[in-house]
């Protein structure tokens, strides 16, 4: 799979793009659609995959990028999606966008260097900007795409005593035996059979193994929704867009891998564009860095990550009861500061890691090895006057000294010391002759009649922001390892 997802990266560099994938979306910027707000979605594969918690907006991603193409002047039983298809405006939805929403498409050209921008946007009543779109045939399967027959009361399940065959429709070898693969177990033979009752036509998926055949009507949902998403996905144009609802539904993992896999084939031997919503780490773990996206909603909005790993993903979709990295360091006012350091910087890294405090710099550096050698990823973050050897997973605080005296001697925190609590911090130090630096927060509670935890929590609060930047190069090395 790593040669054709390399060989699928080749076609899809800027420069390849457009031969292969023809008018394929580069990014769409999203503005005032259900809460989201300034997020740009950039597709830097062939495949997208979109994850988050539930109400994120993930959907809202791949609704709006189905409305990114006018109909295709050759197709014929073809209908395409507008904005108001999925944002409709109802009593119980006055506002599902805001009056100035509007959704930016980029789509590539003949010229990798200038990009097509179309805006479309809402004028009074209407959704305006479709006419300057380019053609393209776009499908979107969603969770009603396929609905077992024996759950909507097909005709070929009511009336299916009295059905008659009209024309079957026979799927290639090859299209059999990928569906085979992915679910799992051979097949004989699948078709689609065109079938007929009381003057309506329909069709029914057909399948034969192991001797006998059976129909869509005894069919597993899992089963019957791969076969309708291959057979769309290999009957459909060439450079066609797919947006796909949770393609893991009803699938044990298993398939849900060999299905990625099949994205990657499908993407390299048709050239389409899917773009797909997800909570399947399976899933996500098959695909390359580049495909993967998660959204992040929140009190301040929706933030889109792009090249997130799948672990942290997990973390963040498990709310972090299946956490990838473990991180020790040596002391708790060590494990407060670099809690608060990355709710500051990256919160969302918070459910990937466990915080650990050990003891000193030996008892740090033999449980970061002790860890690793029981197969449990771990780290260490050790004071800044030890130093780091990141060969051997061992980082450091910014600094040359450890983190309680690079605090307590910070200008601004001696500052706020004074004018909060009228201390002279030197000086009660001084006076105290304290010498060790794991007593300094104790001594300064003290003498501010408060406790250890609150003096801790507003040093390294106003700490933290007074040197953000220095933070940032340990908050990329924790990321690379999660």
């Amino acid at each position: 799979m790593a040669d054709i997802r390399t060989k699928l990266s080749a076609k899809y560099q800027e420069a390849n793009r457009y031969k292969n994938f023809g008018s394929c979306l580069r990014h769409i910027e999203v503005n005032g659609f259900r809460g989201i707000e300034g997020v740009d979605l950039t597709l830097d594969f062939p495949i997208t995959a979109i994850s988050g918690l539930n109400g994120a907006g993930k959907s809202t991603l791949g609704q709006l990028a189905i409305c990114a193409y006018r109909k295709p002047t050759s197709a014929l039983k073809y209908k395409r999606q507008y904005v108001k298809d999925f944002f409709p405006v109802s009593i119980a939805d006055p506002n599902p966008f805001r009056d100035k929403a509007n959704a930016v498409f980029h789509y590539e050209t003949d010229d990798h260097k200038k990009a097509q921008e179309v805006t479309v946007s809402r004028k009074q009543s209407e959704w305006s900007g479709y006419t300057r779109q380019p053609e393209r045939h776009c499908y979107y399967i969603g969770f009603t795409v396929y609905i077992p027959k024996v759950e909507r009361r097909d005709m070929s399940v009511y009336g299916g005593k009295d059905l008659a065959f009209t024309e079957r429709r026979d799927l290639e070898p090859d299209v059999i035996e990928k569906m085979a693969r992915i679910i799992g177990h051979k097949y004989d033979d699948v078709n689609f059979q065109g079938v007929s009752h009381k003057k309506k036509e329909s069709e029914i998926g057909i399948a034969s193994r192991l001797g006998y055949s059976y129909s869509e009507n005894n069919m597993g949902f899992g089963e019957g929704r791969i076969l309708y998403t291959v057979d769309k996905l290999e009957t459909s144009p060439e450079q066609s867009l797919f947006i796909l609802e949770e393609p893991e539904t009803s699938l044990h993992e298993n398939a849900q891998h060999e299905f990625a896999k099949y994205l990657i084939d499908v993407c390299n031997r048709r050239h389409h564009q899917i773009i797909l919503s997800t909570h399947s780490s399976v899933i996500l773990n098959a695909l390359p860095s580049e495909a993967r996206k998660l959204l992040i909603r929140d009190k301040d909005g929706v933030e889109l990550r792009d090249k997130i790993s799948t672990t942290h993903i997990r973390s963040i979709l498990s709310a972090g009861h299946a956490r990838n990295l473990d991180i020790c360091v040596e002391d708790e006012f060590a494990k407060v500061l670099l809690t608060e350091v990355i709710r500051l910087k990256r919160k969302d890294l918070l459910k990937a890691i466990s915080i650990h405090a050990i003891g000193d710099k030996d008892a740090v550096r033999e449980a970061t090895y002790v860890l690793n050698k029981t197969g449990k990823k771990s780290i260490a973050v050790r004071d800044a006057d030890i130093g780091q050897d990141k060969n051997n997973q061992l980082y450091s605080f910014p600094g040359t000294k450890p983190p309680e005296v690079e605090v307590f001697t910070n200008k601004t925190v001696k500052k706020l010391i004074d004018d909060k609590y009228g201390i002279d911090l030197d000086w009660v130090l001084q006076r105290d002759e304290i010498n060790n630096h794991h007593k300094i927060a104790k001594c300064i509670a003290v003498e501010a009649e408060s406790s250890e935890e609150v003096i801790r929590a507003i040093v390294i609060d106003k700490y933290i922001n007074d040197i953000d930047a220095e933070f940032d190069e340990l908050i990329q090395d924790i990321e690379s390892c999660i």
